[in-house]
């Protein structure tokens, strides 16, 4: 309050995920002149000077907001939720509805792929060439009366055209280990993922991002809001690449069997059903799509709490190795980001867990295709080379990311050995050894299968597995038709 009277005015904004980050204005009179208070609300923009407010809608605009509406396309947000408006009749009905019909079109991708082999994966049957020969036998007229079914008066007629190319040989071997086991695995990761996202809606991954961001220094090109905003696009975008990627290989593969239909309807009727065909490929790819952006939403979920945490455990580290940040602040930070890690080794890595066993299922097939293949064709070898790489690198593309989460963390250890050798501020011997057994006893590992995911063990199995690789195709025990690895 000024010595002459006047008003004086106080701005202040609240961070609130329910309101849309809005900015109250109060301004207040002098006890004698009046009591009453004037409240006006209005729209954060970006004249906000809190440049950590600006950063934090910036990045639910062009994070957050394709998220959610990617957890809306698979059922698992319902749609209007952020609206301010109380939801209408008609938007609660088909809030329940459309879950339903995402769980049919999962049903019906997984009893399709079964009828039509979906992606040829037989490795006995799908990497050889088959031929149909038709050949003209002639019998006489002695023989014809010793092939005669004596249990009737008509004597069968003379065969004169045998053509095995209407015989039609089941080709879809291993059922259970090509089609169903993954299925399930895909199903349990729906259900994990529906319950988990119903419940929390994703804010986990929200606090994590404001922690993050109030920790973030914007003079450190290292953990600066702009660098998380720029790394969470990129895992975005790579993301879409590899759906579209997924949806594209296996378009091939149907147009290069026909679209898998033949064996759905026989070759009479095929010409006269060729609109029912269109169709019946249009809601294959329509499936698939769904099926890929469930795969999508749970590693985007996985990959980005990852890479928060790394941020997090970066700025962290910075100021311990400047000696900017008391001891006491510090282990708060390191026991607040372990809390995170134990979010992410929740209900995230058991989803995540689920999918690498179907990534792992997928990738193992698709090499023995390729390495298998004698189907000299240059589609043919596109498709085989491109199934791998597919799975393989959403696959390994997870597995870095959780190893690197340990191994970011494991640098605090060092750390703390280097600060018990040198001393750091006024900190006692006892406060440094108890520094020490703290981090000992803290739990910053992420997990996958309740195991610690770390750089060495991935790549051990790596090494372990082109060894192996290379030994079967040395001893013949793989035998392979391709000319660079026989």
């Amino acid at each position: 309050m000024n010595s002459n009277g006047s008003s004086k005015v106080l701005t202040f904004s609240i961070s609130n995920h329910h309101y849309n980050n809005m900015n109250k204005i109060v301004t207040t009179a002098d006890d004698d002149d009046t009591d009453c208070v004037k409240v006006e609300i209005s729209d954060l923009d970006n004249s906000c000077p809190h440049q950590t407010t600006v950063s934090l809608m910036r990045c639910k605009k062009q994070i957050l907001h394709p998220f959610r509406n990617l957890l809306c396309l698979i059922g698992w947000r319902p749609f209007g939720v952020d609206s301010l408006k109380r939801s209408s009749i008609l938007m609660r009905i088909f809030n329940i509805i459309y879950p339903l019909f995402i769980l049919i079109l999962l049903l019906f991708n997984y009893t399709y792929e079964i009828i039509v082999c979906q992606g040829k994966l037989n490795v006995v049957t799908d990497t050889k060439t088959t031929t149909t020969t038709t050949s003209t036998t002639t019998i006489s007229i002695k023989e014809n009366f010793t092939m005669l079914n004596w249990s009737s008066l008509v004597p069968p007629k003379p065969i004169h055209l045998v053509n095995t190319s209407n015989i039609v040989s089941p080709v879809c071997g291993h059922i259970f280990t090509t089609y169903i086991l993954p299925d399930i695995l895909h199903f349990a990761a729906f259900i994990i993922g529906f319950m988990y996202f119903r419940i929390t809606e994703g804010e986990q991954m929200y606090s994590l991002m404001e922690k993050v961001f109030i920790r973030a220094d914007q003079n450190m090109r290292q953990f600066s809001p702009n660098r998380v905003i720029r790394r969470l696009k990129i895992i975005l975008l790579i993301g879409g690449i590899w759906v579209l990627a997924s949806v594209a290989t296996h378009a091939l593969s149907n147009a290069m069997n026909d679209f898998a239909h033949p064996l759905i309807f026989d070759k009479k009727t095929q010409q006269q059903r060729t609109s029912l065909k269109y169709i019946l490929f249009t809601l294959d790819i329509m499936c698939l799509l769904v099926s890929n952006c469930i795969h999508l939403a749970i590693v985007m979920n996985f990959v980005s709490h990852c890479e928060m945490v790394v941020f997090y455990c970066k700025a962290i580290r910075t100021r311990l190795e400047e000696k900017s940040i008391h001891l006491l602040e510090a282990m708060k930070q390191i026991l607040d980001l372990g809390s995170s890690i134990s979010q992410l080794n929740g209900a995230g890595s058991r989803m995540m867990s689920v999918l690498i066993v179907y990534f792992l299922e997928r990738t193992i097939l698709g090499i023995i295709l390729l390495m298998l293949n004698e189907i000299n064709e240059p589609l043919m070898y596109v498709y085989r080379a491109l199934y791998p790489v597919v799975w393989l690198s959403i696959l390994m593309f997870c597995l870095t990311q959780a190893a690197r989460v340990t191994a970011k963390c494991d640098k605090f250890h060092r750390i703390s050995l280097s600060m018990r050798v040198y001393g750091y501020h006024t900190a006692s011997t006892n406060d440094l050894d108890g520094f020490l057994l703290f981090l000992a006893q803290a739990e910053l590992r992420a997990k996958l299968f309740g195991l610690t995911v770390r750089p060495g063990k991935i790549i051990s199995m790596v090494v372990i597995s082109i060894v192996i690789a290379v030994v079967l195709l040395q001893t013949n025990v793989i035998n392979s038709t391709t000319f660079f690895l026989q």
